[in-house]
């Protein structure tokens, strides 16, 4: 089985490098040479935990042609979606690696089954995707050529560990064979372990992504509004007030530590792309 990974940020390269490890002859594409590069050389372009081990020991083959996609069973791509000049979500990126992966696609007589793994609005799989692959390649997704949208739920600093272990896999098919390719795929690389699935519809995997890290950066402002609270009351203790709370079942320990605000490099502009895309539904964010 032929896998290629476009886009080798660091979700990209950690899930080329770990479907690599597990023997899968995988080939990572990056328009970047410096970064491909330094990869084929064994080294990480970022620091992230366990991967530059995990390069070492897997066959991770990279270019920055796309003509390596040409014969693959499955293409993920994973390439970045910045925030735009108004915090909307800037689509460019995805739009072009379907346009370059669909012409490379036009010539091959294997049925490749496409993974959205980058994070993206809802409607982008099925509308921008969908368009640009079908464009340049000729074909029609759901007979010649399949689709789906898988995202990710990878912590930075722990981007190894959470792609063997995830709390789930989100897959999003609104034709039927591409979601179901890709759970054959993950069986072979989960083996006996058997994280929970939820195979649905490719919005709703969209929205699943955006809810997620919007509830986790809700979270984290609110239990920073607690904190400034309790600076105004005499002897109250954030630190004990939120251990507390965090024993409670319904809430739980995580992502109730107090301090500066949410930051990096998604949550942001993850936060700021859906409020933007619900602006233009009409509906206002009031939280």
């Amino acid at each position: 089985m032929k896998i290629a990974v476009v886009g080798l940020g660091y979700v990209g390269l950690t899930t080329a490098a770990c479907l690599a490890s597990h023997g899968f002859k995988v080939t990572g594409i990056d328009i970047d040479s410096h970064k491909v590069e330094t990869i084929n050389e064994g080294k990480t372009p970022f620091k992230e935990p366990g991967l530059d081990k995990l390069l070492k020991r897997s066959r991770l083959r990279c270019s920055i042609d796309y003509a390596e996609a040409g014969d693959a069973d499955f293409v993920f791509i994973s390439v970045g979606t910045p925030a735009g000049p108004g915090g909307e979500i800037d689509l460019s990126y995805v739009a072009s690696a379907a346009h370059s992966l669909g012409e490379v696609l036009a010539n091959s007589r294997k049925p490749c089954t496409v993974v959205v793994r980058s994070t993206v609005v809802p409607g982008t799989t099925r509308g921008l995707v969908k368009n640009e692959l079908e464009k340049s390649s000729g074909k029609k997704v759901g007979e010649d050529l399949f689709l789906c949208v898988n995202p990710e739920f990878l912590r930075e600093g722990n981007a190894v560990h959470d792609t063997f272990n995830p709390d789930r896999i989100v897959i999003g098919d609104d034709w039927g064979r591409g979601g179901k390719n890709l759970l054959r795929l993950y069986r072979r690389f989960y083996r006996r372990r058997k994280p929970a699935t939820i195979l649905t519809s490719t919005v709703n995997a969209e929205m699943i992504k955006y809810a997620s890290n919007a509830f986790l950066a809700a979270r984290i402002s609110l239990i920073n509004e607690i904190a400034n609270i309790c600076n105004h009351i005499p002897g109250a203790d954030i630190t004990v007030v939120s251990k507390a709370v965090g024993l409670d079942k319904r809430i739980g320990p995580y992502f109730l530590n107090a301090g500066l605000g949410y930051g990096g490099s998604c949550f942001p502009k993850d936060v700021k792309a859906l409020i933007k895309y619900a602006e233009n539904l009409g509906e206002r964010p009031q939280v």
